[in-house]
């Protein structure tokens, strides 16, 4: 038995991926619920609930001007990059603003989705009956369990996760190696240079890390204006290589490895700190862990340190564990989907938010939430439109159109160039044609300015 019909949609999780489909739901008329684990939207922008990541001293990796969602703009006089406070202030202004709140339910944690006859059963913790619904949109991110690396060897010293590192107080007074150079390992160990003893960073390879400031302006601000420029993409990746060289130079003269990739080929680490602090001394750059000994940590280099703490900033499992895998990955454990939103076979199964980028997530959210509205509509009023697409779902061979092939770690399964990306999304909604358009009821029931909820008072830096 189940309750309710099979009209609605169900979206799961109220993050950004989540908000940004509940928008566009709401502006096409697409009956939904939206199903939020926590008591608070924000997901991982929350530091208050179980599904925040963030730490006290969180600050986008994106620029304010990229950052947010195309239709709803930062206020200018917010920091160029502002913390996750300002995140989560803009985030709740955002479904205010647009009017969804009244469609989440928190506190539902789904526990299992089945597709049946009539549609998908969703069950939630608590309720004796499964929901109906006639559509699934996963949202809830892919930032929850943790992924440790697996060392021969015991550790006896403390073992932390980024994915529970909140703030600076953890690491006071010890000797700290941080494992993983990516964004949130790096602000670790730059957190840790102003509290624990002896800093360390583990690198398997080397990383490009990108300043936040080019000549004067955001990194993403230069790459926006320099991507729409018709030239090679290998042309394109060495004007980077050349630009990334004369602002940052030499890795060696920092004591850090050389990237054996290409600039483009890999997440960028966005992170001024590191190669000056390395030069400083006061974070030690180290190889890959050979194993570990109590509180002595050896390396393929053959050198050893001791630690009292490893934090691990290794990543996360790309797990949704309340569906059957199989409907969303595939063998080799990368996404099946179609853009990684689309289902190949199925027209009531979709994804936002299930990709890793070199700039705004939640841009790309709206615009996949877009597409996938598009296809509602159209499987209603348009169906030729509906056949073409559902052609070229079922066989696409390069799901994500990518231009270059990313560096081959678990890490860049879901990795996309944001710009050829975007480029791809626009195309498809503009090929919806004047459904791509159609956005009558945010034009006409919204202000013609956001209003923003209040910002931060004093946000932590």
């Amino acid at each position: 038995m189940s309750h309710g019909t099979a009209e609605k949609y169900c979206v799961i999780g109220a993050g950004a991926a989540g908000l940004a489909v509940a928008k566009n739901f709401k502006a096409r008329g697409i009956p939904f619920d939206c199903l939020e684990r926590e008591g608070d939207l924000g997901g991982l922008w929350n530091i208050g609930t179980n599904s925040g990541i963030v730490y006290e001293t969180t600050h986008f990796v994106s620029s304010r001007d990229f950052q947010g969602y195309e239709d709803f703009p930062m206020p200018e006089d917010w920091p160029v990059y502002p913390s996750h406070e300002y995140g989560l202030t803009y985030l709740r202004s955002y479904a205010e603003h647009f009017g969804v709140l009244d469609h989440i339910s928190f506190n539902r944690t789904v526990e299992n989705v089945e597709p049946c006859d009539a549609g998908w059963h969703v069950s939630l913790k608590g309720e004796e009956e499964p929901r109906l619904y006639r559509g699934i949109v996963i949202a809830n991110g892919h930032h929850d369990v943790p992924r440790y690396p697996d060392y021969p060897g015991e550790f006896t010293g403390e073992i932390l996760h980024s994915r529970d590192y909140k703030s600076p107080k953890q690491l006071s007074g010890k000797n700290i190696l941080v494992v993983g150079a990516g964004n949130s390992g790096c602000d670790i160990a730059v957190d840790a240079v102003h509290l624990g003893r002896n800093v360390m960073l583990s690198m398997r390879r080397g990383y490009y890390f990108v300043p936040n400031f080019t000549l004067g302006w955001p990194t993403d601000d230069v790459m926006d204006f320099l991507e729409p420029v018709p030239m090679p993409r290998k042309f394109r990746s060495w004007i980077y290589s050349v630009s990334h060289f004369i602002l940052v130079g030499r890795y060696w003269r920092f004591g850090l490895p050389k990237p054996d990739y290409g600039i483009l080929e890999a997440h960028p680490t966005v992170n001024t700190h590191i190669p000056v602090y390395a030069s400083q001394g006061l974070v030690t750059p180290k190889p890959a862990i050979a194993r570990l000994d109590g509180n002595i940590v050896h390396f393929t280099d053959g050198s050893q340190e001791q630690a009292d703490m490893i934090v691990y900033a290794t990543g996360y499992h790309f797990a949704i564990p309340f569906i059957d895998r199989t409907h969303i990955f595939a063998n080799d454990g990368a996404p099946k989907l179609f853009l990684n939103i689309f289902h190949p076979d199925r027209s009531d199964l979709f994804a936002a938010g299930l990709v890793q980028a070199n700039g705004s997530i939640w841009r790309i959210a709206d615009m996949q939430a877009q597409l996938i509205s598009n296809y509602i509509v159209a499987s209603r009023t348009a169906p030729d439109q509906v056949r073409w697409f559902d052609t070229l779902k079922a066989n696409a061979t390069d799901t994500l159109a990518r231009k270059i092939v990313p560096v081959a770690t678990e890490r860049h399964t879901l990795e996309v160039n944001y710009f050829d990306y975007r480029q791809t999304l626009k195309k498809l909604n503009r090929k919806f044609g004047k459904f791509a358009d159609q956005q009558l009821e945010i034009a006409s029931s919204s202000p013609a300015r956001p209003v923003f909820s209040p910002a931060p008072s004093s946000p932590k830096v």
